[in-house]
């Protein structure tokens, strides 16, 4: 076995994960010195892969510096890949010299648990002690599967994570993994979390969760999961991932965040709403979702609205719309001027009744979705469509089942 094999298999002889962390990464060796913000690639318990804006030389000692939390080790590169460009960058491999859970990952996978006594050379100082707490995450989390679909998922758990929390989900089976990253959409103490996948570009997550319940059906088997918290920034990074944070509550029309199709998707659906909605509801709902019923069934019927606001620049909004379909919570509209993103507020009127909404998906620009947009009541036992769905339903109106 030549040098870069061996040095290959040290470094994958445990779980790799496709996992993007900022890193700051710094030379140890005096005659080459630099400093260098960078992301990972993948991570496992013996090194990572990055890339890198310049050529370093191979062998040589680097300090990995995790900054947001706090953590740096040391590690030898052992690979070096040109990968071209203009400007070039370089696929970096580094083998750490002390293995282990150096990357926070909690409930990481089983191969990642290395003996103890290394620990403590992660860190030399006071802060020895934050990295073994981060690399001892204490009692592993277990996880069920309840429900999946191409955009979203829900997992039972005593112990989930908070919402907005950036996580990365492995589902395992015998022959399989399939690595899914997303974001907490609503998270229930003691029950479970709804998990928006946010994996970019969108075709390909769809092909992976569709190939992972093609695979559980097939084989009638029940996945082993593991979710672990993705560490960088909580809501978005530079590969364009959705964005539903409060301060910038999805990307404007045409961007990123082109409509999910929550139409179509009603377990997606229903967690992105599900943060309005008691615990006792949403798992009613989920339970009739999952028996192929739709929460909500929504009318296709044309009423004129009024729809005030604001759009991304602070402009208002005053404008007369019409509906697409509605349903007891919500509705599409269209004919709509002025840019929204997903989670503005805007109120509709119509006779005496004014109620405000939440925008949950815009319409891409040049798509058959331009100028449309989907709202959803902010009050949960709103009644503002109730007298429409009534008359339709009685005049024998069109039910959708998206």
């Amino acid at each position: 076995m030549c040098a870069s094999e061996k040095t290959q298999h040290a470094i994958r002889r445990s779980t790799r994960l496709p996992l993007e962390v900022p890193i700051l990464l710094t030379s140890l060796h005096p005659a080459e010195p630099f400093s260098e913000q960078c992301n990972t690639t993948l991570v496992n318990a013996h090194g990572c892969g990055l890339i890198v804006p310049r050529a370093i030389v191979q062998g040589i000692q680097v300090r990995l510096e995790i900054v947001s939390a706090k953590r740096h080790t040391t590690a030898r590169v052992a690979e070096v890949v040109p990968l071209g460009g203009d400007p070039e960058t370089w696929l970096v491999g580094l083998e750490l010299d002390v293995p282990g859970n150096f990357w926070g990952i909690e409930y990481a996978p089983s191969d990642w648990k290395i003996e103890e006594s290394a620990l403590p050379a992660l860190k030399r100082g006071p802060e020895a002690s934050n990295a073994k707490a981060a690399a001892q995450p204490g009692q592993p989390r277990r996880w069920r599967l309840s429900d999946i679909s191409a955009g979203a998922c829900y997992l039972e758990t005593s112990s989930p994570f908070p919402v907005n929390t950036p996580v990365l989900a492995s589902f395992r089976s015998a022959d399989t993994e399939c690595l899914l990253e997303g974001v907490v959409r609503v998270s229930h103490p003691e029950t479970g979390m709804g998990m928006e996948f946010t994996e970019v570009p969108e075709e390909r997550r769809r092909t992976k969760v569709e190939e992972l319940i093609a695979h559980m059906t097939r084989n009638r088997e029940v996945p082993r999961i593991f979710v672990g918290r993705r560490e960088g920034k909580p809501e978005a990074d530079k590969q364009g991932h959705i964005n539903r944070s409060d301060s910038n509550r999805g990307a404007i029309a045409g961007g990123p965040l082109a409509p999910q199709d929550a139409d179509a998707d009603p377990l997606l659906a229903l967690i992105l709403d599900g943060a309005k909605l008691s615990v006792v509801q949403f798992l009613a709902d989920l339970r009739a979702q999952r028996m192929g019923n739709r929460r909500e069934a929504r009318i296709d019927v044309s009423v004129p609205v009024l729809l005030t606001g604001s759009d991304i620049s602070g402009r208002p909004l005053d404008q007369r719309v019409m509906t697409i379909n509605v349903s007891k919570r919500g509705a599409v509209l269209q004919g709509i001027y002025g840019l929204l993103r997903v989670g503005d507020r805007v109120s509709l009127s119509r006779g005496q009744r004014k109620e405000q909404f939440s925008v949950q998906w815009v319409g891409e620009e040049n798509s058959a979705r331009a100028a449309q947009i989907a709202v959803a009541a902010v009050d949960s036992e709103t009644s503002f469509w109730d007298e429409v769905i009534d008359a339709e339903a009685g005049s024998g109106g069109r039910t959708s089942r998206v």
